[in-house]
């Protein structure tokens, strides 16, 4: 069957939300194309296994960064095949604040305000606590469970975290207020990952209505007379076209989405002419208004409390491994750092925290030690580490066609740094890290300084220093951002490419403005939404 009522492209965390709402429904002929594999890997659905598959191109794809000053060279890297990288990534999960998205209502997006957004979390979301706001939903396919990690040095570092003016709450993903809490991840009751693809589509797989394809990478839409008609992809090498009757949806991210438009001949008119590229329809921002959250950790020797570092090594680690797949608990059913902290920084509201802090008894290498002694990169020694991101970033960077080649990866400017508002707040983000680490509930624990180390004091040593420790936080967004000016955006406040009909992105790439946390959660929210509008149920 080649003809579909709607065809998505990707399965990433939006793009599974969009198939399966859009499915719901018999009488839609629902198509899903992935350019990459199915990801049912072992080490995808263990919590803590994706350390396993980092790196590997069978789960990633790779996209070249445009070399910027003072660092070295590097690529960005997103999850690819079922579930996208809501099937690798670190399973943290937030919903962003309310002013993320009622600020993008005032924008005039008017589709797109707390309210809305709060309304289609509630629809996704099955997550149980006693005390959870009422806000929170708790019968939807996405299971959200907490950190379960306890251990004296927890106490003291969640004591300490009031040095940064958060205060305890039992639901991290409390709104408007500078909290500190038990992270919370996308991981099920059982300990397994619920990637976008697990939570929302497996569960409804065999719908007659509902086809799936991996290894279907996307060449193009094909666009006549100002309508989107059907894709061109390539499977096992050979050209396929698939033709829609009512829509297409783009959901292959915040790099390959806007590719797409530019392949189809949707996007900046010089640029598209650079490739030889027709332009059917000029709209000079595509691929404009990258942004990401820029990500730092600062860690120490962890004294008086053996950590966590030891349950990854030797006997310990199958060990755990065996009471992971006996009872679905222990260190492998839960990964990253569990604790979090949402703050505001110099000058910022505190009713709208712009610092998302995390701290855990635990320590990877250094980058020296890895050059000197290659292996394992998790620390022999125990370690704790403070880490954290600046969530409103200014500077804003482009995606660009490398050539007219559907197999090229776009090529990521990110400007580094090109706005000295996120130098600044680097710095700060670093001093307030080492507050958190110095406060007096944690002098038990807290050692020699690993990175930067404590004799780098100054301003200008420690800013000398973020050029290599500031790493992106891999939460791009705005590369066909949403407005109401076909000058200045891509898609209007219904996700509909300006001046092509029946063709829509939905994904984190139509985000005006960054939202003020990790974007997986908010990638569901957007595909939740999203869905209502194709459907138009408001």
């Amino acid at each position: 069957m080649d003809e579909f009522d709607y065809i998505i492209v990707g399965a990433g965390s939006s793009g599974c939300v969009v198939a399966r709402r859009l499915s719901d429904d018999p009488a839609n002929r629902v198509l899903l194309v992935e350019a990459g594999g199915t990801n049912q890997s072992i080490f995808i659905k263990m919590a803590a296994g994706f350390a396993k598959i980092m790196g590997n191109p069978d789960y990633f794809s790779f996209f070249p960064v445009t070399p910027q000053e003072g660092r070295g060279p590097e690529r960005h890297s997103y999850g690819r095949g079922l579930g996208g990288s809501s099937a690798v990534n670190g399973m943290w999960y937030l919903r962003g604040q309310p002013r993320d998205f009622d600020n993008w209502r005032d924008l005039g997006l008017h589709s797109w305000g707390w309210t809305s957004i709060r309304a289609a979390y509630r629809e996704i979301e099955d997550y149980r606590c006693d005390r959870a706001d009422i806000s929170r939903g708790h019968n939807g396919p996405l299971q959200i469970t907490q950190s379960t990690y306890r251990a004296k040095v927890f106490d003291a570092i969640v004591t300490a975290a009031g040095e940064t003016g958060a205060v305890w709450t039992d639901d991290i993903n409390t709104p408007e207020r500078e909290v500190v809490g038990r992270t919370q991840y996308t991981v099920d009751r059982k300990g397994q990952r619920a990637s976008a693809y697990e939570a929302f589509l497996a569960p409804v797989r065999s719908r007659p209505n509902l086809s799936i394809l991996t290894d279907c990478m996307a060449k193009r839409v094909v666009i006549e007379d100002g309508i989107a008609t059907a894709i061109e992809c390539e499977i096992n090498g050979e050209a396929k076209r698939f033709t829609a009757r009512r829509e297409i949806i783009l959901s292959a991210g915040v790099y390959r989405s806007p590719q797409l438009l530019m392949l189809s001949g949707v996007g900046p008119g010089a640029h598209l002419a650079q490739h030889g590229i027709p332009v059917l329809r000029n709209l000079p921002t595509v691929g404009e208004n990258w942004c990401d959250h820029q990500k730092l950790g600062i860690s120490y020797d962890l004294t008086n409390d053996p950590g966590l570092n030891r349950e990854f090594r030797s006997w310990r680690l199958p060990r755990n491994a065996l009471r992971y797949f006996l009872t679905g608990t222990g260190p492998l059913a839960r990964v990253g750092l569990p604790i979090t902290a949402m703050v505001s920084s110099d000058g910022e509201p505190s009713d709208w925290p712009d610092m998302q802090l995390a701290a855990s008894p635990f320590a990877m290498r250094t980058v020296t030690e890895m050059a000197a002694n290659p292996g394992s990169p998790i620390s022999e020694k125990p370690g704790i580490t403070f880490a954290g991101f600046h969530l409103r970033p200014k500077g804003r960077g482009t995606v660009q066609l490398e050539s007219a080649d559907f197999r090229a990866a776009p090529i990521v400017d990110p400007r580094f740094w090109s706005e000295e508002v996120d130098r600044r707040k680097a710095l700060e983000l670093v001093k307030m890290l080492r507050r958190w680490a110095g406060a007096p509930p944690l002098a038990h624990y807290v050692g020699k300084e690993r990175q930067p180390g404590a004799q780098i004091q100054s301003d200008s040593e420690i800013l000398e220093q973020l050029h290599t420790m500031v790493d992106p936080g891999l939460h791009g967004t705005g590369t066909c951002s949403m407005g109401t000016d076909p000058l200045t955006s891509v898609v209007d406040d219904a996700c509909r490419v300006h001046g092509i009909g029946r063709l829509r992105v939905v994904d984190c790439s139509i985000m005006p403005t960054p939202v003020s946390g990790n974007t997986n959660g908010p990638a569901m929210a957007i595909g939740q939404r999203a869905s209502d509008l194709i459907l138009a149920k408001d």
